[in-house]
């Protein structure tokens, strides 16, 4: 074994530790805006793809959301960009352009008063007239479905009912215009914080749990919904403010709409009620969510006073005039 020889004695100068540099002030990559008349463009060209009206306090929002398009597609700049989008190559671009600026916040049994609402004072109702009228097909739209998460609540709360598999035939459809989106939901599979609110006998039934790994301080756990819940639901790609695609999704006995109007201008927000309306059943609902204001489409859709708690819409009856906002 070798033996160490011992240290020699360092000098004063040695003995004192080297001194630390200075540490090189930390400089942040600018924050991405756009000029005056690039967000004119482009919120002219969202508006024209989704119908969501980007005012100029959003200005730095939509540089933020953009700029992750022009780091992907390794252009030079928010100009570049637009010529991008303008030419025959760049029409692919459009989707991803608009998955990238659809806000898709949702989680399951979101606002749940209101779903209580709705399944005890509308759904079952509705059910046993339904079953009266020997009308066996029952139909129920998410028409802006984000990852899956309200229409996979719809699922469970049928499923929780024992409505599933007895004379009634539920088809439950969700659309969106995010492409991302509709490919989480096809997925089926979730994070802890969609998946809080469902109650837990739910979730040890229909869900197969994941602990996955952790990295740091980011988990990989997840929650995949069986395929008897997965399978009930059918998610396709859908645009509110296309009339003829909105149409030939058909009518529906009830349409959930929560949340989505409050990004829409009032010409926007006109053709979307007006849609929705022309798939609805004669004695169908549409549900809204708490913050929507549809004073200006009351000509369209008439609250329905008895299920408040569900907020919930009829057709307004024909002739009913409409208001000036």
């Amino acid at each position: 074994m070798a033996i160490a020889s011992p240290s020699p004695v360092p000098s004063a100068a040695a003995a004192a530790p080297a001194a630390t540099p200075a540490a090189a002030p930390r400089t942040s990559a600018p924050r991405p805006q756009l000029t005056d008349a690039q967000f004119q463009k482009f919120a002219t060209m969202v508006y024209d793809l989704s119908g969501m009206r980007f005012e100029a306090n959003k200005s730095y929002f939509l540089a933020s959301k953009l700029d992750n398009r022009v780091q992907a597609l390794g252009l030079k700049g928010f100009d570049a960009y637009l010529t991008y989008l303008d030419s025959p190559s760049g029409r692919a671009e459009y989707g991803f352009l608009v998955d990238e600026i659809t806000i898709n916040e949702t989680f399951f049994f979101r606002h749940e008063p209101q779903l209580q609402a709705f399944r005890d004072e509308i759904l079952m109702p509705l059910v046993f007239a339904r079953r009266a009228q020997r009308q066996l097909k029952f139909r129920i739209w998410s028409a802006a479905s984000s990852t899956g998460d309200e229409l996979y609540t719809i699922a469970l709360m049928l499923k929780d009912l024992g409505l599933i598999g007895k004379d009634l035939q539920f088809e439950l459809v969700g659309t969106d215009i995010c492409h991302d989106a509709l490919a989480k939901a096809r997925a089926g599979v979730y994070r802890k914080y969609n998946i809080r609110n469902v109650p837990p006998a739910l979730l040890q039934q229909y869900f197969v749990h994941d602990a996955g790994t952790s990295t740091g301080s980011v988990g990989t756990e997840t929650w995949a919904l069986k395929p008897e819940v997965k399978s009930l639901c059918r998610f396709q790609e859908g645009n509110l403010t296309d009339a003829a695609r909105t149409g030939a999704l058909g009518k529906f006995d009830i349409i959930f709409c929560r949340n989505v109007l409050i990004y829409f201008d009032e010409a926007s927000k006109e053709k979307v009620v007006k849609n929705m309306v022309g798939n609805m059943v004669d004695d169908g609902f549409t549900l809204l969510g708490h913050s929507e204001n549809i004073y200006g489409q009351r000509h369209l859709l008439k609250p329905d006073k008895t299920h408040s708690a569900a907020i919930a819409y009829t057709k307004a009856p024909p002739g009913t005039p409409k208001y000036n906002v």
